[in-house]
């Protein structure tokens, strides 16, 4: 039977409450009841989107099947050196690209998009730090691109004498402002896929942390910016490094120390 319109507010809740049942899914939902008020909005009806009833219920089926995210753990510098010094013990190409991969992405808080759209014209090394032209980036929304700094470090892990060493060893050091990806297939000049980054980010720590399900590549992002974080790096510069566009965007990567958390309540003097 044909529904008049506009549609009463029980009709629609109970359309609503149909597909919370059939589907299980939030998406849906809200795609219902998106359709629903743009529909009447469109040829000038009261829409029932408005009615209280269908609020509560869109608001209840949010409750009850929204999933919280869970995060990814942090990698720690202690977990990094022990996957480094395993990889370096045998300093193949192969090694050399992964242990590259892991510092440049730990160091530079970088996304793994833009870690794999690295060419070697991008990369131009100093005395005291290299410098990566990130040429597209996720919130970079004018495409303007952005100079990365990374500071020699001068100890094992440093990442710019690794890199130098890994562009020595796999012949990219004398090809001046290639077009060559850095991190790329073998047999053509792409970039290597973001599933096989995946396999190497799991092969080099599954060994070293106690559950690899807990990790992800954002790990790395996030486990430097946690550091950085709890190192009290001042804001303007945290959020610079890391192309953060907001606040919340970039307090969302960092898990604070237990020694700073417990400054909050050692601080109040009881």
């Amino acid at each position: 039977m044909p529904v008049g319109l506009p549609l009463s507010p029980l009709p629609c809740a109970l359309y609503l409450l149909s597909v919370i049942q059939r589907l299980g899914s939030f998406s849906p939902v809200k795609s219902a009841f998106s359709s629903i008020r743009h529909f009447h909005v469109i040829v000038g009806l009261p829409t029932p989107t408005d009615n209280t009833l269908v609020i509560n219920l869109l608001e209840a089926a949010k409750r009850k099947l929204v999933k919280p995210v869970k995060k990814k753990e942090p990698i720690t510098v202690e977990v990094l050196e022990r996957m480094f010094d395993c990889k370096m013990q045998n300093q193949n190409v192969y090694n050399l690209r992964t242990v590259c991969m892991c510092l440049l992405a730990f160091a530079g808080f970088m996304r793994s998009a833009e870690l794999l759209n690295i060419k070697h014209c991008d990369l131009l090394f100093f005395y005291s730090h290299m410098t990566v032209f990130i040429e597209r980036s996720k919130t970079d929304v004018y495409r303007d691109g952005a100079w990365l700094i990374i500071g020699r470090t001068e100890t094992k892990m440093c990442p710019v004498k690794c890199m130098e060493c890994f562009l020595e060893k796999s012949g990219l050091k004398e090809a001046t402002n290639s077009e060559t990806y850095l991190f790329r297939n073998l047999s053509e000049n792409k970039p290597m896929s973001y599933t096989r980054l995946r396999e190497l980010f799991i092969e080099a720590f599954k060994p070293y942390v106690p559950d690899i399900k807990c990790y992800g590549l954002h790990s790395l992002r996030s486990g430097g910016a946690t550091v950085a974080a709890n190192r009290y790096i001042p804001d303007r510069m945290f959020k610079r490094h890391g192309r953060w566009r907001s606040k919340s965007a970039k307090d969302g990567s960092v898990k604070d120390s237990i020694e700073n958390r417990l400054k909050v309540s050692l601080s109040l003097g009881l």
